[in-house]
């Protein structure tokens, strides 16, 4: 099983772009009878998440929607392993207060704007989910991502119309980053394969390189929604 679910996850960023029928026939091939059975659920993870970056002075927070795939194995009655591969998942900070770009022209545009930092990851959590009966369940986890894009974005209100400008910071940030997760959810219907819940993100890996000390910060609401699950 251990060994199907390697493979499951290396096909993932296949399964995001390709049709969910042809996903569910290229899937079966490598998990056979056990996708989406009394065992193994598969589908997909939609998050909406509430992101800060700690000791970064007077920023506030970054909102984001974030998308992958779930796999859901159940160890026992009372506890099931997760794991999710994001291959759509951004965090960081917004309302970083403006600073230098190294040109004057530019400095006077956006002196009056806002940043947002947009970092974004390909991101595997893993939790042990420790259920009750009545579908309500806690889990916690590690968390371990890298970084695939970094970006700041200024923006700026002007007479003329709003401005934007994106500033490429991909070397200035840590390619890889490591946290732990904690959260609490619920399974809907008596087959226990839908769940929505909350979970908080912190981490342990220091956000950019040489500042120290800047750790990423998340709040998130999500569901994890089965994919041709068949009816028992």
């Amino acid at each position: 099983m251990i060994k199907k679910i390697i493979l499951g996850l290396l096909f993932v960023i296949l399964t995001l772009v390709s049709h969910q029928a042809q996903s569910q026939i290229l899937l079966g091939l490598i998990f056979g009878d056990d996708l989406n059975s009394e065992k193994l659920i598969f589908g997909v993870h939609l998050n909406y998440s509430w992101n800060d970056i700690s000791n970064l002075d007077e920023s506030g927070s970054l909102n984001s929607f974030n998308l992958g795939l779930n796999f859901n194995y159940k160890l026992s009655d009372k506890f099931r392993a997760q794991t999710e591969m994001l291959a759509k998942y951004t965090r960081g900070a917004g309302d970083i207060p403006v600073y230098s770009l190294g040109d004057e022209a530019l400095d006077d545009l956006y002196s009056g704007g806002k940043v947002s930092r947009e970092i974004k990851y390909l991101s595997i959590p893993i939790s042990i989910q420790y259920l009750t009966n009545i579908g309500v369940y806690v889990e916690a986890g590690p968390q371990v991502s890298m970084r695939i894009k970094a970006t700041d974005v200024f923006e700026v209100s002007t007479a003329e119309g709003d401005l934007e400008l994106k500033r490429n910071i991909k070397n200035m940030v840590n390619t890889w980053n490591f946290g732990w997760q904690v959260g609490i959810g619920y399974y809907i219907a008596p087959l226990k394969t839908t769940s929505v819940g909350v979970r908080y993100y912190g981490g342990f890996s220091d956000v950019i390189k040489g500042e120290g000390n800047q750790n990423h910060q998340q709040w998130a609401v999500y569901a994890n929604i089965p994919l041709g699950r068949k009816g028992k």
